[in-house]
């Protein structure tokens, strides 16, 4: 019981310690802050499916009678 006497004074003590001493001091930028571009962090990362024969980003395709084969983007 006198651990938890000694340890509720401490965090009271602490709590009204950083209630006087906080401030709140908020200021507006000095210049307009510049629009970036539209940006999105999602970006494909391959084709769907099972892509063994083509790197990422590329499927493969062929010509007529499965000849000619190459990898085109998705």
């Amino acid at each position: 019981m006198r651990q938890f006497v000694i340890a509720a004074a401490a965090v009271a003590t602490i709590a009204l310690g950083g209630a006087v001493a906080w401030q709140a001091s908020a200021a507006a930028p000095a210049a307009a802050v510049p629009q970036a571009r539209p940006y999105t962090p999602i970006h494909p990362a391959a084709c769907v499916g099972r892509n063994v024969d083509c790197p990422p980003g590329r499927h493969r395709v062929c010509g007529p009678y499965g000849r000619n084969c190459w990898c085109a983007p998705c």
